[in-house]
């Protein structure tokens, strides 16, 4: 990795520090969202509650994270226990509703709280609710339990609470445990929510609005809100006020005995609160969610990723620079022996360059075939006949001309032409 590259990823990773550390070190704002998991410490969580179940029930309490069909299949035997339900929203199809129903049967209570009814439950029951509207959506509402042992205590609910009650229920199987109290709306609400010129609205938009303050005006009585419905040895208790029992009104002066006292009415044994079927329940929603919710594939993911990031490592900090490409030095062997052959030539110097073509033969065989060249004899020819590959006869009649020609003083050109020519052959053999 050159020094350019370098920099830019020097700068890369500076950046990405930095704006992870402004991450870090700003604060995160509020959320208001409605999450009721026991884990969750935001006004609308449930970690207040849950902290303090321990403190309300003599037994154990465990958070159930899977759905209520698979914890109730490993718990067919558990009996005198609670399984609590408590969302903005809950639907149990009609397997769930069969396993809750068989569980309360057996003398367990069931719990659920939740903004209104739907889904099996509420057919199976025979229970209904009224309606979301949007001018109910942000209402204070008082609620009280109707059994005099609370004395007539009521609990007022404004931020996140809304008006919900019963609008009808099996009578010859159900207890009316609490009520929401009557409601009038705020003089001037209207101005509030549409502003000064809301006379000058159309009249479509204050028919709807004063249809809803009108329906308001109705609720002369208390309503039930909170429900006992009897199942074979045990019972579902059926609550239409979640909010209270969110961590923002946990805290509240008081309202944690409105809590307590709903509680009551269930049994002492194990309480199994349900962290499932929640609204701010920890759900991975990238395209990865398959892989991250498999052990295997996970582990096989965060693996793949560490050994990538570790060969960046080690190949940035390996990697040499680039080389220069230097041209090798030019043989000029070649050319020099043509330069000297040509001198010995035109000199007319032939035994000049026999001795030097016997010289550079012998020289060439030392180096090649490792063969010691003092004594060109019989030995000496059968040795370098085998090493060389050539044919003895071959071999002895080179030799033998090279000491021929050893002997003379004076050599001819005819001499030089048939050395050269044998010297040629014994090597392209």
């Amino acid at each position: 990795m050159d020094k350019k590259s370098k920099i830019y990823l020097y700068i890369i990773f500076g950046v990405v520090a930095i704006l992870l550390f402004l991450e870090l070190i700003t604060p995160q704002p509020l959320s208001w969202e409605e999450s009721y998991t026991s884990g969750d410490k935001i006004p609308f969580g449930a970690y207040i509650l849950y902290d303090q179940l321990d403190d309300l029930f003599e037994d154990d309490v465990e958070s159930i994270k899977i759905d209520p069909v698979s914890f109730l299949k490993e718990h067919e035997d558990v009996e005198n226990a609670n399984y609590i339900f408590i969302n903005n929203y809950l639907g149990f199809d009609r397997t769930e509703l069969r396993y809750l129903m068989e569980f309360a049967e057996r003398g367990n209570k069931v719990f659920v709280s939740t903004e209104s009814v739907t889904g099996a439950l509420g057919d199976s029951l025979k229970v209904d609710s009224n309606r979301f509207y949007s001018y109910y959506e942000q209402d204070t509402v008082r609620v009280r339990l109707n059994n005099p042992v609370f004395e007539n205590r009521s609990y007022i609910y404004q931020k996140g609470s809304s008006y919900r009650h019963f609008t009808s229920y099996d009578t010859t199987r159900t207890t009316v445990l609490g009520e929401v109290l009557p409601f009038e709306p705020v003089k001037g609400y209207l101005k509030n929510i549409l502003g000064e010129d809301f006379g000058d609205q159309a009249d479509s938009t204050k028919t709807i609005i004063e249809k809803a303050i009108e329906k308001s005006k109705s609720r002369q009585v208390p309503q039930a809100n909170f429900i006992e419905l009897k199942v074979g040895d045990g019972a579902i208790y059926y609550h239409l006020n979640p909010i209270a029992f969110t961590n923002y009104y946990m805290l509240e002066e008081g309202k944690k005995q409105y809590v307590t006292e709903m509680f009551s009415y269930l049994n002492d044994g194990p309480v199994y609160f349900d962290d499932y079927g929640k609204s701010g329940r920890r759900v991975v929603a990238s395209p990865m969610r398959f892989i991250l919710t498999n052990g295997a594939l996970k582990w096989a993911w965060y693996i793949t990723l560490g050994t990538i990031l570790l060969y960046f490592i080690f190949k940035a900090k390996r990697e040499q620079r680039a080389i220069p490409v230097v041209k090798p030095l030019a043989n000029s062997t070649v050319e020099f022996t043509k330069t000297i052959g040509n001198l010995y030539y035109q000199s007319g110097d032939v035994s000049g360059i026999i001795n030097k073509k016997i010289n550079f033969f012998l020289e060439k065989l030392r180096t090649k075939y490792f063969v010691n060249t003092q004594q060109l004899d019989d030995v000496f020819i059968k040795r370098l006949a085998v090493k060389a590959g050539v044919s003895q006869d071959q071999t002895q009649e080179i030799i033998e001309y090279i000491n021929h020609l050893r002997s003379k003083p004076v050599h001819s050109e005819h001499e030089l032409k048939q050395l050269n020519k044998r010297i040629d052959a014994f090597f392209k053999d």
